[in-house]
């Protein structure tokens, strides 16, 4: 049988179309599972907590706020409502304890008499390996703070749950976002168009192999890994600002044609859907000509990291044109040129390479700097 890869692995999170409910020990299993390395540091955490804190004898002696009580094996985590559990910050909370921070979990009961944490997760897990883990109580002898609600509306909880986790808490990134408007697509059946098409954009990812993440979960380094939401997939400006799902497919093709066996340059994502979005704008199909423009970026082995081969020569030809546009500065700056390896350096040049090496119509662009490389700075 053949093996799947990460990226399969990794999207077939959204698969499930209802809830699933596990314990907090699972959550934090299945966390440092797909994050092992966390698993030394999370020992040494433990270690220091039992030295930094010689007064607590055992879990009793901490004084928690007080509020409704339940036991800890009674709090269930729906992994298809709360994030992926963020063990820097678990450790984080762990080195930086203090009874007055612990805040009640955000609970709702389910038909089985559980509580299910809606928001609380990282305080919930961190509890767990304080009582059961450093002072090795079970679940069922450990009583922590809840606040229950009444709502029981998967939809409305996820709307609170993306709202309310403000300035006072560890703020939901983009990938965050993302994930609970996929899982609210696929697991809620939400319309919202904005949360649609976010899901329908992951979807064109997964088919080409590729997901979602970012470097907290641990699987950054995974082939296929995608880590640059913002203004690729996604918008802070909303869904009006957003590129279209044409320019994502474009993206995905260009992956699947591509062939590697590694995780996506955070360079090359932006390079590459901002030079698709231009196409997508002036109706250049560039779906026909992407098997000519990956043979293109083989070139220079479609190396967009910072240190690359495609940014080296962009600076090379940005230095050189900076230098017969501002000679009197460049002197004075003793050749010393401010260089940005964004989309107005290297979308000029891009374009440019593509009109000397290929016959692929390419779109109209004027960088807000003026750059255009001369031709004998093009390979």
């Amino acid at each position: 049988m053949t093996e799947l890869s990460y990226a399969t692995r990794a999207n077939k999170e959204y698969d499930s179309c209802e809830s699933n409910f596990i314990s907090l020990q699972q959550r934090l299993n299945e966390a440092l599972d797909r994050a092992p390395h966390f698993r030394t540091q999370l020992a040494q955490v433990i270690e220091e907590f039992k030295d930094r804190n010689p007064q607590w004898d055992s879990f009793e002696n901490i004084n928690l706020c007080e509020s409704l009580e339940t036991a800890l094996d009674k709090i269930l985590i729906d992994t298809t409502m709360q994030r992926q559990p963020n063990i820097r910050h678990i450790l984080y909370i762990l080195n930086e304890f203090k009874e007055t921070m612990v805040m009640s979990l955000q609970v709702y009961k389910n038909e089985d008499g559980d509580y299910v944490a809606w928001d609380g997760q990282h305080t919930a897990i961190a509890l767990y390996i304080i009582a059961c883990l450093i002072y090795g109580k079970l679940p069922s002898q450990v009583k922590i703070p809840i606040v229950v609600y009444s709502i029981t509306q998967k939809k409305e909880i996820r709307n609170n749950f993306i709202k309310l986790n403000g300035e006072s808490k560890l703020n939901l990134d983009f990938i965050d976002t993302y994930k609970q408007m996929v899982y609210g697509v696929k697991v809620d059946g939400a319309t919202d168009p904005e949360w649609v098409d976010v899901s329908e954009k992951n979807d064109i990812l997964a088919e080409a192999d590729l997901f979602a993440t970012n470097k907290k979960f641990g699987d950054e380094d995974e082939s296929g890994a995608f880590t640059l939401i913002a203004d690729t997939v996604m918008s802070s400006k909303g869904i009006d600002k957003r590129k279209s799902k044409s320019v994502t497919s474009m993206f995905a093709e260009y992956w699947k044609r591509l062939g590697v066996e590694r995780p996506v340059e955070a360079k090359e994502a932006r390079q590459l859907f901002e030079y698709f979005n231009l196409c997508d704008l002036q109706n250049i199909d560039m779906q026909k000509h992407m098997g000519e423009f990956v043979k293109f970026v083989k070139q220079f082995e479609a190396d967009f990291s910072p240190n690359g081969m495609f940014w080296s020569k962009v600076r090379h030809a940005y230095v050189s044109w900076y230098a017969e546009k501002n000679p009197d500065l460049y002197e004075e700056q003793d050749g010393k040129v401010r260089f940005s390896s964004e989309m107005p350096t290297g979308v000029p040049f891009l374009i440019e390479q593509l009109k000397k090496s290929t016959n692929i119509p390419t779109p109209k662009y004027v960088a807000n700097n003026g750059f255009k490389p001369a031709q004998k700075d093009l390979w």
